[in-house]
C-alpha cells in the first residue's frame, strides 16, 4: 500500500525554505536552525521527517558528508533534475554540489563497466574535489 503524503503549511514551508537554498547542501540541523528563524516553522523531528519524505519523493537529494565529517547534508532539486542519470561534483572547501551532466559522464560510467566489470550507480556517485571558485580563493590542497 502506498504511503499517502500531505502537503502541510510546515512541508511547503520547509520545500521553500530549500529551494531559496537549491545550490549549497546543508545538514537537518543547519536546516532546521535556519527554519527556526520563522515562527511558523515545524518542529526539529518533524523537519527531519519532512526531509526523508521529500528525498523519498526525489525532490530532495541527500548526500553523505565526506570524511572526517559524519552524516548527511540535503540539497533542493525539485522535479526537474534526474539525479540518477548523472554523476555530482562536491566541493569539500564550500559544501556545493553540481551535476556533471556532460557526456564525460557516460564515457566515465562506459570504461568502467567494460574495463572493470563495474557497473555505477550514477545518481549516488559523487566526485569529491574543489571547485573553480574555491581554487581561485587559495592553494588546491584536497
Amino acid at each position: 500500500m502506498e504511503k499517502k503524503q500531505y502537503q502541510t503549511k510546515g512541508k511547503a514551508l520547509l520545500e521553500a525554505h530549500l529551494a531559496e537554498m537549491a545550490g549549497t547542501p546543508r545538514t537537518a540541523q543547519e536546516i532546521y536552525l535556519s527554519l527556526k528563524e520563522n515562527t511558523d516553522a515545524p518542529g526539529k523531528s518533524s523537519v527531519y521527517r519532512m526531509l526523508t519524505e521529500l528525498c523519498e519523493a526525489g525532490v530532495v537529494k541527500r548526500h553523505r558528508l565526506p570524511p572526517p565529517a559524519q552524516g548527511y547534508a540535503y540539497q533542493y532539486v525539485g522535479n526537474a533534475h534526474h539525479c540518477e542519470a548523472h554523476f555530482h561534483l562536491h566541493c569539500l572547501r564550500c559544501g556545493n554540489v553540481w551535476h556533471l551532466e556532460c557526456e564525460c559522464g557516460s564515457e566515465i560510467a562506459a570504461h568502467l563497466q567494460k574495463t572493470h566489470g563495474f557497473c555505477t550507480d550514477r545518481g549516488r556517485s559523487v566526485f569529491y574535489g574543489v571547485c573553480a571558485a574555491c581554487s581561485e580563493k587559495g592553494a588546491v590542497t584536497v
